[in-house]
């Protein structure tokens, strides 16, 4: 039909679900690393 101007609705739905993915894929890994660390944390203190 010719270019459309305005992005569609699955459009900026895909973009918005998108960026969700990738926060939450990366808060999910910065709550996966703090809570490996944590316990050699909690273990190192205590043998100090």
């Amino acid at each position: 039909m010719g270019q459309r101007i305005r992005p569609t609705a699955a459009d900026v739905f895909a973009s918005a679900d998108f960026m969700r993915g990738i926060v939450v894929v990366s808060s999910f890994g910065f709550w996966a690393v703090m809570l490996g660390l944590m316990p050699v944390l909690v273990f190192r203190i205590w043998l100090a």
